[in-house]
């Protein structure tokens, strides 16, 4: 039998077994396994019992064939009892019962310890290893064992005497044993068929995270961030061995107007068609990925200069012919593109810098054009731009070599600090807006001035202070992604571009970190000359703002922070900034670090618990301990703004100790009170993992607080867990050795997490937000639960228990129920309580599960609804 017709006939094999087996079941990992035995175990009986009883019934044993046959009757009526009840011990326990009945029966009426069907007895344990696991097989081998040695001993003792066959007992003998062998390969093969579709299962799941991870969703192309990834690699084996390899960068031309015209619908087909077109065009061995919006990024491995401007040209070619039909109406379309060279040495980030260069002279001299990035000063360039274009509408710039990775002297770039000129970056930032539009992203514009810079001017001349310009320029420039854009506005101003942002505390965290970036004296004339900032921040999307809006409420915010003092970042907050607006003590994120070191003095701090429900039953589980802050002066302040700075000062090493000591207290005294146990999850931060003894003072608080350590959920965020991974293995190790819990918190969010996971000694993994918010969505749904149905596949195959993060709706709720997650926490079930609400919603529960078993959706409502019924 060929492979496809093996695969085909195991594929209707386990099609039909899994009909046995309940939905539920099949979303454990674990569980679906024992169940997928128990059919395999039954289905062994079912085909290997009725033989067996036609040979004993030729051999003139009829009351043992019947015997046989009855107890393959009770054997194969393990999967309806599994299917009926969703008991997989249930199912298991009978057909185990009738298996050693079976054996025991046959051993005492063929002859008793020396009948050939004793050592069928072990024949029982060894099917429970497969269905129960360790102490499953323990029970029927102690089993197996007593009723071999009970059979001896009646025997040995004259008690009863075991009937004697007339029977060709040789033959019997010979029968038992190849039967014995024959069964267990049998059964073992069955065993495999169903681990090995288990396997399938797991590799098909993390196929579907890497597609997802690595293409984009619209095109179906590498998306930018495995492309970079490929760039990368590429550039270390140049680097390694020697060669050369070209980026090119493509930019459909007038896409906004695309896109206006037609619509969005038609602008995500013409996406398509371009990525089509230009792949048709393409060698096996070339990346070519989405780099944002309408751009995109093509590596070309081993192509010189010259080859890569002749694929451009044909690729140029090709688009300018392309038409894409929408709705019965024909959308032409062209594209320029730019070109560059790598060079030994240099980052990739350099090479797609002058990749850009190229392309904005191609756009800039009428677009539809290949140019190739060069050594060719101001003059040239400006004789090329004002060159006739070719009947084709291309252009085309050969010479590659020779320039700065920031040329100075071009339109494009400030001369002093090699960053972009002002008329690039309003030229970027429109594009960036454009794609927040679209996108729904957000972008954040950061006008960074350097206080008191005069002064630096006055006291060491001009030449200095040109000095000190271009370090900070570098400086800022270092702090950001390289997708971000960071130019030089003017005197002592700078702007950094940041697109494809989450919210504003994203733009907070940028900031802060250029700020804190400042700390140390830059070297300026042989002396140390300390730098602060003033930042103002405007976000995009905002209503009734263009470009020159925006750039406008940068200013208004950085003037705000630079009338507060030094190293003070403000956002453009509208009419709420006015003149009239409650306004912030100076130097707020000064009067923030210093007011940590006494607010657990204080009082200030104070701990909130969200439930976390269980889906399976709809009854709380666990909560997580959130830590809150209560200044005198600026109110609550949010978690993003002050944890940041425990980190910088070293405070979250005493808070987090207190937060945990904290929760465990709270926890006991839930319990004391009668309370169901729950476990309390408690976030653990960088800054305290790499503390010494970290696990020591854990578990000296644990057993201090009298907090079972079962009950204790650590949780860390993957990108601190694999910082240091072989340090925080050991750590986590010691933790879960002891009983503690360890949870991957914010599970993928931007780290490529497959390939640690099995390392990990975790026991939880926590499904980020993201996630979450994007099922039961209108659009993109399907998709979105793929992915999230991919993690929650991977984990439970891995042994790890899911809890989702951010459930809001109900269709968020149903799709993560139908996809196996264990657990849920979010404004869904109810918002952080303080801990005599936790306590009033636990004893309710309890109340109400004592009283009357609540269906689950019941139970949920008043997990959900009751603190607000109240």
């Amino acid at each position: 039998m060929d492979d496809d017709s093996t695969q085909r006939w195991s594929g209707r094999y386990l099609g039909i077994a899994h009909r046995f087996i309940p939905a539920a079941l099949q979303q454990d990992a674990a569980q679906a396994a024992r169940a997928g035995n128990v059919v395999n175990a039954a289905v062994m009986a079912g085909t290997a019992g009725p033989l067996y009883a036609l040979t004993y019934w030729l051999l003139g044993l009829e009351t043992a064939a019947l015997e046989i046959l009855l107890c393959c009757l009770v054997m194969l009526s393990a999967p309806p009892v599994l299917r009926l009840t969703g008991s997989v011990v249930a199912a298991r326990e009978v057909f185990l019962c009738a298996l050693f009945f079976n054996f025991s029966w046959l051993s005492w009426h063929l002859g008793g310890i020396v009948s050939p069907t004793v050592s069928w007895l072990i024949t029982g344990p060894v099917v429970a290893m497969f269905l129960g696991g360790k102490q499953c097989a323990g029970f029927w081998l102690a089993m197996s064992c007593a009723s071999a040695t009970l059979i001896y001993l009646l025997e040995a003792t004259g008690v009863a005497q075991p009937l004697t066959p007339q029977a060709d007992m040789p033959l019997l003998h010979l029968v038992c044993d190849l039967g014995l062998y024959v069964v267990v390969l049998v059964f073992v093969l069955l065993f495999e068929l169903t681990k090995n579709d288990g396997f399938a299962r797991l590799r098909r799941a993390l196929a579907t995270i890497n597609e997802l991870a690595t293409r984009d969703e619209l095109t179906g192309i590498h998306n930018r961030r495995f492309l970079l990834d490929l760039v990368e690699k590429e550039k270390e084996r140049v680097d390694r061995n020697g060669g050369e390899f070209c980026l090119c960068l493509f930019d459909i031309d007038f896409f906004k107007r695309i896109n206006d015209a037609y619509g969005h619908a038609a602008g995500d087909t013409v996406l398509r068609a371009f990525a089509r077109t230009v792949q048709d065009q393409l060698r096996a061995l070339d990346a070519f990925g989405r780099y944002g919006g309408e751009e995109f990024l093509l590596m070309l491995p081993e192509t010189p200069a010259a080859s890569a401007l002749a694929l451009a040209e044909r690729v140029r070619g090709a688009v300018e012919g392309l038409r894409c039909l929408d709705a019965g109406r024909t959308i032409t379309l062209t594209v320029s593109i730019g070109v560059a060279e790598y060079r030994l040495g240099e980052k990739v980030a350099h090479t797609i810098v002058r990749a850009d260069q190229a392309l904005y002279l191609a756009k800039s001299g009428g677009r539809n054009r290949v140019l190739c990035h060069g050594e060719d000063g101001p003059a040239e360039v400006a004789k090329i731009l004002a060159a006739p274009v070719s009947a084709s509408g291309a252009h085309l710039r050969a010479p590659l070599d020779g320039a700065e990775v920031f040329p100075r002297g071009d339109a494009g770039h400030d001369q002093l600090t090699g960053l972009l000129s002002r008329r690039l970056l309003r030229d970027r930032l429109r594009h960036a807006m454009d794609r927040a539009r679209r996108n729904g992203r957000v972008v954040a514009l950061l006008l960074l001035n350097i206080n008191r810079f005069k002064e630096v001017n006055d006291a060491l001349g001009y030449e200095a202070g040109d000095i000190l310009l271009h370090g900070v320029g570098g400086a800022i420039r270092r702090c950001l992604r390289d997708c971000d854009t960071v130019a030089r506005w003017g005197g002592d101003e700078f702007v950094a571009l940041l697109e494809d942002l989450g919210s504003q505390a994203d733009a907070q965290l940028v900031a802060d970190k250029i700020l804190d970036r400042f700390t140390a004296p830059l070297p300026v004339a042989g002396r140390d000359c300390t730098v602060t900032l003033a930042v103002g921040i405007a976000l995009y999307p905002a209503p009734d703002c263009d470009a020159d809006a925006l750039l406008k409420r940068a200013d208004v915010a950085m003037r705000s922070a630079k009338g507060w003092g030094q190293n003070v970042v403000r956002f453009y907050e509208g009419n709420a900034g006015g003149a009239g607006a409650p306004s912030a003590p100076r130097s707020e994120r000064l009067a923030l670090k210093n007011g940590l070191r006494d607010a657990l003095a204080r009082g200030q701090l104070f701990i909130e618990y969200q439930p976390q429900v269980e889906l399976g039953e709809r009854r709380v589980i666990g909560v997580e301990a959130l830590l809150r802050w209560e200044h005198p002066v600026y109110g609550r302040i949010d978690p993003g703004r002050f944890i940041p700075l425990a980190e910088e000062t070293g405070m979250i090493v005493p808070i987090g100790e207190w937060v945990l000591r904290c929760a465990c207290l709270q926890n006991r005294a839930w319990r004391a009170a009668g309370l169901p146990e729950i476990k309390t999850a408690v976030n653990l931060s960088a800054r305290q993992l790499r503390e010494p003894g970290l696990a020591g003072r854990m578990l000296a608080i644990v057993a201090e607080t009298g907090m079972p350590p079962a009950c204790l959920d650590l949780e860390i965020t993957e990108g601190i867990l694999i910082e240091d991974l072989a340090a925080n293995c050991v750590v986590l190790s010691q933790l879960r050795r002891a009983g503690v819990l360890v949870s991957i918190d914010d599970f993928g969010t931007g780290y490529s997490s497959l390939n640690y996971l099995c390392e990990l000694p975790v026991d939880i993994l926590k499904m980020d937000g993201l996630f979450v918010r994007r099922l039961g969505a209108a659009s993109g749904r399907a998709r979105a639960y793929a992915v999230a149905d991919s993690v929650v596949a991977m984990a439970h195959r891995l042994g790890l228990s899911v809890i989702a993060e951010s459930v809001e709706t109900a269709e968020q709720l149903g799709d993560l129920c139908a996809m196996g997650v264990d657990a849920a926490q979010g404004y869904l079930f109810d918002r952080p309580l303080a801990p005599e609400l936790v306590a009033a919603l636990l004893g309710r529960q309890q109340r109400e599960c004592a009283e009357v078993t609540l269906p689950p959706t019941r139970i949920l409502e008043s997990v959900a609804g009751g603190r607000r019924a109240e």
